[in-house]
Protein backbone atom coordinates (compact mmCIF):
# COMPACT_ATOMS: atom_id res chain seq x y z
CA UNK A 1 0.00 0.00 0.00
CA UNK A 2 2.94 2.47 0.26
CA UNK A 3 3.21 2.31 -3.81
CA UNK A 4 -0.52 3.93 -3.86
CA UNK A 5 0.48 7.36 -4.81
CA UNK A 6 3.32 6.00 -7.17
CA UNK A 7 1.11 3.51 -9.14
CA UNK A 8 -2.34 5.17 -9.25
CA UNK A 9 -0.76 7.94 -12.09
CA UNK A 10 1.02 5.00 -13.69
CA UNK A 11 -2.56 3.02 -14.10
CA UNK A 12 -3.93 6.05 -15.23
CA UNK A 13 -1.30 6.50 -18.38
CA UNK A 14 -2.16 2.67 -18.81
CA UNK A 15 -5.48 3.15 -18.65
CA UNK A 16 -5.60 5.97 -21.70
CA UNK A 17 -3.20 4.06 -23.72
CA UNK A 18 -0.41 6.69 -23.09
CA UNK A 19 1.99 4.03 -21.17
CA UNK A 20 5.82 4.31 -22.08
CA UNK A 21 6.54 2.32 -25.35
CA UNK A 22 7.41 -1.19 -24.80
CA UNK A 23 5.28 -1.59 -22.07
CA UNK A 24 2.28 -3.90 -22.92
CA UNK A 25 -0.19 -4.54 -20.04
CA UNK A 26 -1.19 -8.24 -19.41
CA UNK A 27 -4.94 -8.25 -18.68
CA UNK A 28 -6.20 -11.33 -17.16
CA UNK A 29 -8.55 -13.59 -19.77
CA UNK A 30 -11.44 -15.84 -18.91
CA UNK A 31 -11.50 -19.17 -20.43
CA UNK A 32 -15.08 -18.00 -21.63
CA UNK A 33 -13.63 -15.20 -23.76
CA UNK A 34 -10.79 -17.71 -25.22
CA UNK A 35 -13.20 -20.15 -27.05
CA UNK A 36 -16.11 -18.87 -28.74
CA UNK A 37 -19.09 -20.46 -27.37
CA UNK A 38 -20.82 -22.86 -29.52
CA UNK A 39 -23.88 -23.35 -30.34
CA UNK A 40 -25.47 -27.10 -30.73
CA UNK A 41 -29.21 -27.75 -31.64
CA UNK A 42 -30.94 -30.67 -29.72
CA UNK A 43 -32.70 -33.03 -32.40
CA UNK A 44 -35.23 -35.75 -32.53
CA UNK A 45 -33.33 -38.63 -34.25
CA UNK A 46 -35.69 -41.37 -35.43
CA UNK A 47 -33.87 -44.47 -34.55
CA UNK A 48 -35.53 -46.62 -37.34
CA UNK A 49 -35.17 -44.50 -40.35
CA UNK A 50 -31.64 -42.82 -39.42
CA UNK A 51 -33.05 -39.23 -40.29
CA UNK A 52 -32.81 -36.41 -37.53
CA UNK A 53 -35.37 -33.81 -36.88
CA UNK A 54 -35.27 -29.91 -35.86
CA UNK A 55 -37.03 -28.42 -32.96
CA UNK A 56 -40.52 -27.02 -34.93
CA UNK A 57 -40.45 -29.22 -37.51
CA UNK A 58 -43.70 -31.60 -37.97
CA UNK A 59 -41.96 -35.35 -36.94
CA UNK A 60 -39.49 -33.96 -33.86
CA UNK A 61 -40.69 -35.86 -30.81
CA UNK A 62 -43.27 -37.74 -32.50
CA UNK A 63 -42.05 -40.58 -34.42
CA UNK A 64 -42.10 -44.33 -32.61
CA UNK A 65 -38.48 -44.86 -32.27
CA UNK A 66 -35.96 -42.13 -31.43
CA UNK A 67 -34.55 -40.43 -29.24
CA UNK A 68 -33.00 -36.53 -28.32
CA UNK A 69 -29.37 -36.26 -28.88
CA UNK A 70 -27.23 -32.63 -29.85
CA UNK A 71 -26.99 -32.66 -33.96
CA UNK A 72 -23.26 -32.77 -33.79
CA UNK A 73 -23.56 -36.08 -31.72
CA UNK A 74 -26.54 -36.89 -34.59
CA UNK A 75 -23.92 -36.32 -37.61
CA UNK A 76 -21.10 -38.22 -36.42
CA UNK A 77 -23.36 -41.02 -35.29
CA UNK A 78 -23.93 -41.33 -38.78
CA UNK A 79 -27.77 -39.64 -38.92
CA UNK A 80 -28.58 -37.47 -41.47
CA UNK A 81 -30.88 -34.64 -41.87
CA UNK A 82 -34.74 -34.97 -42.28
CA UNK A 83 -35.35 -33.49 -45.51
CA UNK A 84 -31.55 -32.57 -46.28
CA UNK A 85 -31.69 -29.41 -44.11
CA UNK A 86 -29.24 -29.27 -41.46
CA UNK A 87 -30.65 -27.32 -38.39
CA UNK A 88 -27.79 -24.81 -37.76
CA UNK A 89 -25.29 -25.88 -34.86
CA UNK A 90 -21.91 -25.46 -34.90
CA UNK A 91 -20.23 -28.50 -35.75
CA UNK A 92 -16.72 -28.98 -36.37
Amino acid sequence: MRYRRFLAPFLLLVMLGLAPSGFTPVYPVSAAQQQPERKEVKVWVNTKSGVYHCPGSRWYGKTKQGKYMGECAAQKAGYRPAYAKPCGSDCR
